[in-house]
């Protein structure tokens, strides 16, 4: 590695040498060319010509500035984006690993705390989906339809289901090694992801009715 960076640097003042040398020569030529004697003329200056080109130049210093800052805002959003996205991602497996052990302990269901578990899921997932997935039009139409309720007995099935959604999607390829390309895969996980959303909100919902 040390060896690669002497090599850079001397590349570097090799290049920087031949450029120089290259000045020296071309300006020896122009002298040479206007004679011994020779004197260049005085430039003449249109005052009027002179603002306007100051005023331009000053606009497009602005527009640089303006420009800078809209792609270091941008920049920034992405990267509170990202961020966000790896929080979601990490605290519904958190959230799932819980809801696993208190089902193989087989507490009893607390329907407060399924209540609270679900609604997590829920609020991280749909952000999930806003950061990974392109909104669609039927995405209002689907948010309708599947509003199912579940009992008693049909709680610990559904919290069942729900961990296994959220295991097949956080463990998916394409999810687990960024820059992985799979079609069936990534469609997948974009199933799973709508599944989760959309089982998450019933279980909430049931757990409300059923913790009162």
């Amino acid at each position: 590695m040390r060896h690669h960076r002497l090599n850079l640097v001397k590349n570097y003042v090799y290049r920087l040498a031949a450029a120089i040398s290259l000045s020296i020569v071309m300006a020896s030529t122009i002298l040479a060319q206007q004679g011994p004697g020779a004197a260049a003329a005085p430039p003449v200056v249109d005052p009027k010509r002179a603002t306007h080109d100051r005023q331009y130049s000053e606009a497009r210093l602005r527009g640089v500035g303006v420009g800078a800052n809209v792609a270091k805002a941008n920049q920034q959003r992405i990267a509170a984006s990202i961020e966000q996205t790896k929080q979601d991602f990490k605290r519904i497996q958190i959230i799932r690993n819980e809801m696993v052990d208190n089902l193989v302990a087989k507490k009893p269901l607390d329907y407060k705390l399924i209540w609270d578990h679900a609604g997590e899921i829920n609020k991280r997932a749909n952000r999930l989906k806003a950061h990974l997935m392109p909104p669609t039009p039927d995405d209002k139409e689907n948010n309708q339809k599947n509003q199912d309720e579940f009992n008693n007995e049909e709680m610990q099935d559904a919290l069942v289901k729900l961990c296994n959604l959220i295991f097949s999607f956080t463990e998916n390829p394409v999810l687990k090694k960024p820059g992985t390309t799979d079609v069936q895969q990534s469609a997948r996980a974009g199933a799973d992801l709508l599944r989760i959303i959309e089982l998450s909100d019933n279980v909430r919902k049931s757990a409300e009715r059923l913790k009162k």
